[in-house]
Order: structure tokens, then sequence, then C-alpha cells
């Protein structure tokens, strides 16, 4: 990779806000990266009628990066509020800058039920699980 190889530091993120398994519409979602020492700025969606947000990758250019050895550290988190409440929907660790390197490949599809409690599922935390997008996950 080169000098002028995008850097992936978010891969592209879709996802469904619920409460006990109904959409919830109105729902502020903020999605956070830190590279290094560095806190990008923020993106920010709002869920539809069906509960859906969607945020784009978040990337940079490789610039000098590539040269220097070094170890790839993204903090990643979203957060959703809803009804004057926060809640960690995800937090991750990124040690890549491959795209969809977040779940090994897989798009990162997320299902946020505001009812579930914060947990780990894999390398992630949060109330939202992983789905492969044709179906919700059943939990």
């Amino acid at each position: 990779m080169g000098l002028f190889t995008r850097l992936v530091l978010f891969s592209p993120v879709s996802g469904v806000v619920l409460r006990d398994g109904v959409p919830v519409a109105n729902a502020e979602v903020r999605q956070e990266v830190t590279f290094f020492d560095e806190k990008i700025p923020p993106q920010r969606a709002v869920s539809d009628a069906s509960g859906r947000f969607h945020f784009s990758v978040v990337d940079r250019g490789a610039g000098f990066t590539r040269l220097m050895p070094h170890q790839p550290v993204m903090l990643q988190r979203i957060v959703i509020r809803h009804g004057g409440i926060e809640y960690v929907a995800w937090r991750h660790t990124r040690n890549s800058y491959g795209m969809n390197s977040e779940l090994d490949g897989r798009p990162l599809r997320l299902e946020c039920d505001l009812v579930r409690q914060p947990d780990f599922e894999g390398t992630h935390y949060g109330i939202c699980k992983a789905v492969d997008g044709t179906q919700r996950s059943r939990s």
C-alpha cells in the first residue's frame, strides 16, 4: 500500500434502533473515533421511522504513516441518545486499516435494542449486536 492509500478508521455502519423489538424513530446516534491521540469530528444521524441509521466510512489519507512501522489503534464508539438517556451502543478497539476489519470482513450491520444490557459480543461491547442484514437476530 502506498502513500496515497486511504486508511479506514471506521467502516461504513448501517443499523436499526429498537425498544423491545419495536423500531425507535428520532433517536440521536453519534459515531466517534479516536485515531492514536487525535479525536476525529463525530458523525451524527437520527433514526428514521423504521429505526434505521447509517454512517459513511471514516478514513484518512495514508501520507507518511505507511512509511513508519506501527500498530494501528483506533478507538470506536457509537452512542445512542433517546428519551434523555445515553446508551453505549458500540465500543471497539480497531487494529487494522482494512475495510470491515471490525467483524473480520463482514459489513457492520447492527441491531441496537435499548432494553438490552450492554455486554461483550466478540471484541465489541455495547447494546448492539451484529446481524447479517437479511433478518434480525434472535436473542
